[in-house]
């Protein structure tokens, strides 16, 4: 369909998603909040933008997640030993 777009996402927002009001994020994706977009829209967006769904990347696997909370520098202070 469309080209994959970049980390950052397919549309510049003035600022971060996550720190704009619902309201400024309406009007910066050019949408409706109460009616959302038309089918007619929406298929657009699709052809433009391509699907919303994560590469299937290998992801991290279970043996590198145990060795870094191991080597953790946190987990390698030693406690004081109660007497």
């Amino acid at each position: 369909m469309g080209e994959k777009s970049p980390a950052s996402g397919p549309v510049s927002l003035s600022h971060p998603a996550h720190c704009l009001t619902a309201e400024a994020a309406t009007r910066e994706l050019a949408t409706n909040a109460d009616d959302g977009l038309t089918a007619q829209e929406a298929k657009a967006r699709l052809e433009k933008y391509g699907q919303n769904k994560l590469d299937d990347g290998e992801g991290v696997s279970v043996i590198k997640i145990l060795i870094r909370q191991i080597a953790n520098a946190m987990m390698l202070v030693k406690r004081p030993i109660p007497f």
